[in-house]
């Protein structure tokens, strides 16, 4: 009998998330999520585990993610998570723009934890779920902090160039470890989360509706990159397991955004 694998999936109660889990629910796999609401896994109970996470609050899910990896050690990461920037500028009680730290910095923090509690000699493969905005962002690498500033195509679209770069900053990063990062464009898949967007969010879920009814596709080929045989360590892959470009900042914004990313988790860390 083959050795049981683990794999973490973050935000695994809806949407691309939920189908992930039900299908590595299928394929056998000991499954780990996190999500602010319960879901059925009916006939795979005892494969099966789930943390209330929220991601507004930073301190709980620092917490959270310590008791994940106390209680867990895993094959596979997925980092799923995210939401779609609401049409105002909201600001969380750890003091930034909602879209920044549910769709990136959490993870980022997530990530931190992870990596510590870690076995550095035991193989590990992290894939962040992305999105095609990625490919319009235009960042100056600096959090928008105020309403005056704040655009929601934007928002997001930044937020998620910023989880494939930190998937490319940390395969640089642990370059000569047993751990891979790879970031995943599911493209667009039937989704019914327009229905509470308006403007661009809601035409592209929406055509989304029409083009792919469910997030089965991608997440079965976000499956087979995660656990082949080979990637390519910081690459993005979109859905056709195609590479595609990711814009490279001038290493001075890059050092200097990571050097301020980590510095608003650090106290989170300890």
């Amino acid at each position: 009998m083959s050795e049981r694998r683990n794999i973490l999936i973050t935000g695994g109660t809806s949407g691309l998330g939920l189908e992930l889990v039900r299908h590595f629910l299928y394929k056998g796999f000991f499954v780990v999520t996190t999500g602010r609401r319960g879901i059925d896994v009916s006939g795979y109970e005892n494969m099966f585990r789930l943390f209330r996470a929220d991601f507004c609050d930073l301190g709980q899910t620092a917490d959270i993610f310590r008791k994940i990896c106390r209680d867990h050690t895993f094959d596979y990461i997925i980092y799923n998570a995210g939401i779609l920037s609401p049409p105002e500028f909201i600001k969380t009680d750890n003091g930034f723009e909602l879209t920044y730290q549910v769709n990136f910095l959490a993870h980022l923090l997530a990530n931190e934890i992870i990596i510590r509690h870690h076995d550095p000699v035991m193989p590990l493969r992290i894939a962040a779920v992305t999105s095609m905005a990625y490919r319009v962002a235009e960042p100056d690498f600096i959090p928008v902090s105020s309403s005056s500033e704040y655009k929601a195509w934007r928002a997001y679209s930044d937020s998620k160039l910023y989880l494939a770069l930190m998937c490319r900053h940390y395969s640089s990063k642990f370059a000569d470890s047993k751990m891979q990062f790879f970031s995943y464009d599911p493209g667009i898949f039937g989704s019914q989360l327009y229905r509470t967007q308006s403007g661009i969010f809601r035409i592209i879920y929406q055509t989304g509706v029409k083009i792919l009814r469910n997030p089965a596709k991608p997440a079965a080929v976000l499956s087979d990159l995660l656990t082949g045989s080979e990637i390519i360590n910081g690459a993005v892959y979109d859905v056709r397991k195609r590479i595609r470009k990711l814009p490279e900042p001038d290493n001075s914004d890059s050092n200097t955004f990571w050097e301020c990313a980590m510095s608003e988790i650090v106290k989170f860390l300890k």
